[in-house]
């Protein structure tokens, strides 16, 4: 409001300053909302969706846009894996309109669902018009999952792999979550990758294929390799899940008699403890409280749950005071039901999680998403192989295990894959001779009958990089020879005196060792080089392998052509069982009528937006079992829990609790996870570490 100079009072727009009657407010309303203001007029130009401006948290101008709005909602929903009602409330609406926008209009659930699908399409195209244009090769994993809930169908879930040319940063995306109705045979899922290469146009841009141990994989994967023609006639084109190997291995040691029945008493234990009463649990809660000792949830060893018996055992021996006295209370008060966990078994379970332990961290390492994981392969069997022959050299009573896993692990590493040895290679603190080591090492360490074994491993590593290397040096590469001492002249330059002399003396040393100071090709260069001289033993599982290579695509224009696209090959297919994880809980009790069709945009869109925030490795949907854990533990701490007197534990002390079995989680899929399975439906191992489940 304004006093004119004659005294009217007159309205004044706060953008561009132009005076109404005061009584005008029709026209002052349409002078701002058409917009008929110049102001209002230039800004909309520059940002056509924006609204009206307010002042912003940042001290910016900040313009309520709905349509905005409602994407912000269909990326929320999505990331979170909540119900497309979820703004769908008129109580919702009217907090929304009160406390934040008058302007805010309903959003119903089919708007929202909508919005979610427009906007997984352009993020599909965009991933799409992205391949067509990147010069590198794309690695996929796959595998199948059954519908939970008693829901009829089966779903075969996709990923893309990569290595960005420009950033050298590893990507994933989920590209395919489409329903598999038919079969599961080596032919139908040949049919479902086909057409994932014809949407996304990746027929001629695939180097290897990771899945798991089914036949129905090999068959399919043979198929498509008598097709497609891939590189190197096709030796790195199908990639085994080696977390499903490990899983394998290591309950082929769990079955040996001894151990099995330590692991069976130490799960029927669990259950008296946890599973015989609501009474029972609460009198064990207010011991460990009373104690000052932690109080964790059991986790159920389950078969296909990777590394579940490590963790059952991990968690039990962290409260073992606390759990072999009360379970000896048990026992005492009620001998006919419960039965002693004898005290030798303690002693053996701390023999052997230190070699679990072993296992669990090879799935771990070996399930990344950000990192390479196919060249920390050949390292994490090396660890596994020193490991088994340590036990088997001290003797005792788990020694009897050793044998039935480096069977195991022999059966399966016997034609040693070459993705792994050339991956390995490409790592500058393995290169070329440091995997002859390790395959050296890892074949005496696992007892090859064959003394050829190694021998002729390593020939058909070496032949394999350096067929490689020669094809893509066709593709590729220059007719220039490369000189190491040229990088060395110019790069003493920056240096400054005690620096150019160290690096000089290091020079002269490597020359000398090699006897060539002038390499005929960077191949030559890179193989005869070392390149982490000085590096101690703790960093080389955190050596940044693609900022290396990032920091010699000058030097190695060829070999990092390579590194481009064998490094971005994934050792495991465990970025299709966290996707699983996920659909799980997408796909709930509460949201059975989800379509296929709105499955595969929850699950791809959800990966896309988790892919913008580099937060793929982790998940923002909460897990049960953790949070279970973590609260029961808190509860316990914090003098929170549910107590009973001492008055009632006395009454309880004959009381009899109703006997339950554990939960177990979702079985997936049925089928033998080996070589000998038929071609049929193909089994999905379930995987628990860190912050994932994979159901």
């Amino acid at each position: 409001m304004c006093i004119m100079t004659d005294g009217h009072k007159k309205a004044q727009c706060k953008f561009c300053f132009h005076f109404f009657a005061v009584g005008s407010n029709t026209t002052l309303k349409n002078h701002i909302s058409h917009p008929h203001c110049e102001v209002l007029k230039a800004q909309q130009n520059q940002n056509p969706e924006a609204g009206q401006t307010t002042m912003g948290r940042d001290g910016q101008v900040f313009m309520y846009n709905p349509d905005y709005l409602r994407e912000q909602f269909a990326g929320l929903v999505i990331q979170r894996g909540l119900p497309f009602n979820h703004f769908d409330n008129e109580q919702t609406t009217r907090v929304f309109q009160n406390t934040m926008q008058p302007r805010y209009t309903h959003v119903s659930r089919s708007t929202l669902k909508r919005d979610a699908m427009k906007l997984w399409v352009a993020a599909k195209q965009a991933t799409i018009d992205g391949f067509a244009n990147l010069n590198t090769m794309v690695n996929l994993t796959t595998d199948i999952w059954s519908a939970p809930h008693n829901l009829p169908g089966s779903y075969m879930c996709v990923t893309a792999h990569w290595i960005e040319p420009s950033s050298w940063q590893m990507m994933k995306r989920v590209i395919s979550f489409e329903e598999f109705s038919s079969e599961h045979t080596g032919k139908n899922l040949k049919y479902m990758l086909e057409k994932v290469f014809v949407v996304y146009g990746l027929k001629d841009k695939i180097l290897s294929i990771t899945l798991d141990n089914a036949s129905n994989n090999t068959s399919a994967m043979n198929k498509l390799r008598l097709k497609y023609n891939p590189p190197m006639g096709g030796r790195f084109y199908h990639s085994r899940c080696v977390a499903h190997i490990i899983n394998l291995v290591v309950q082929a040691g769990l079955k040996v008699p001894i151990v099995n029945q330590m692991k069976e008493a130490f799960k029927q234990m669990l259950k008296d403890v946890f599973k015989s009463g609501e009474k029972n649990r609460r009198r064990y809660i207010k011991i460990c409280h009373d104690a000052e000792k932690p109080c964790y949830s059991p986790n159920w060893d389950i078969e296909t749950r990777w590394n579940s018996t490590f963790e059952m055992f991990e968690s039990g021996l962290k409260q073992q005071i606390t759990l072999s006295h009360f379970h000896d209370i048990l026992v005492s008060k009620n001998g006919r039901r419960f039965k002693k966990f004898p005290d030798e078994y303690w002693g053996r379970i701390e023999m052997l999680n230190p070699l679990l332990a072993v296992f669990q961290n090879a799935t771990v390492v070996l399930s990344g998403v950000y990192y390479p994981t196919s060249p920390l392969v050949l390292q994490q069997i090396f660890f596994i192989s020193c490991k088994l022959s340590d036990l088997e050299l001290e003797g005792g009573v788990l020694s009897s295990m050793v044998k039935p896993i480096k069977r195991k692990l022999r059966k399966y590493f016997e034609n040693m894959p070459p993705i792994i040895t050339c991956a390995a290679a490409l790592n500058p603190c393995f290169n070329v001779s440091g995997v002859d080591y390790l395959i050296e090492n890892i074949s005496r360490d696992l007892e090859f009958a064959d003394d050829g074994f190694a021998t002729r491993s390593v020939d058909y590593f070496h032949e394999s990089f350096q067929g490689l290397y020669n094809m893509y040096y066709t593709k590729y590469g220059s007719h220039q020879t490369q000189s190491t001492t040229a990088e060395g002249s110019s790069s003493q330059k920056s240096r400054d005196p005690l620096s150019r002399m160290v690096h000089g003396l290091t020079q002269h040393k490597q020359k000398k060792a090699r006897g060539d100071p002038i390499m005929s090709s960077e191949y030559e260069q890179y193989i005869k080089t070392d390149f982490v001289r000085g590096l101690q033993p703790k960093d080389y599982e955190s050596y940044d392998v693609l900022g290396f290579w990032k920091t010699k695509e000058n030097q190695f224009p060829v070999l990092s052509r390579m590194a481009l696209d064998i490094l971005s090959v994934q050792a495991s297919s465990v970025a299709s069982e966290s996707a699983f994880s996920t659909s799980g809980r997408i796909l709930s009790i509460r949201r059975t009528r989800l379509t296929a069709e709105s499955l595969e945009m929850c699950m791809c869109l959800k990966d896309h937006l988790d892919a913008h925030e580099r937060r793929q490795h982790t998940t923002p949907l909460e897990l049960p079992l953790d949070v279970e854990e973590g609260v029961f533990n808190d509860e316990v701490q914090m003098n929170e829990a549910t107590q009973l007197t001492d008055q009632e534990i006395a009454l309880d002390a004959s009381s009899d609790g109703s006997f339950e079995e554990p939960p177990r989680d979702y079985m997936l899929s049925s089928g033998a996870e080996d070589d000998e399975t038929q071609d049929g439906a193909g089994g999905s191992m379930s995987h628990r570490h860190g912050q994932y489940t994979y159901y």
